[in-house]
């Protein structure tokens, strides 16, 4: 028995091979949405100090933040 002849090799369904793009669509106000969060989440790491574990509190703050207050202008925290 080959050595790996036991494995099963995984194709794509036949319509698969014609797609060209299987990702799932994303809309430009999603993406720019994405990008607010992750620049604030970002100052907010750095204003606490930029220690490891509190990646998701970050992004949760910055989340409700951005999107309780989607017009307002969200300052930099190391430009106060």
């Amino acid at each position: 028995m080959a050595p790996n002849s036991r494995i099963k090799r995984l194709t794509p369904p036949k319509d698969m091979k014609d797609r060209k793009n299987n990702k799932p669509a994303v809309s430009q106000p999603d993406v720019l949405l994405r990008d607010q969060i992750e620049l604030r989440a970002y100052h907010i790491w750095l204003a606490g100090g930029g220690g490891h574990g509190n990646d998701l509190q970050h992004w949760l703050q910055a989340e409700k933040e951005i999107v309780t207050h989607p017009s307002a202008e969200i300052a930099d925290p190391r430009k106060s």
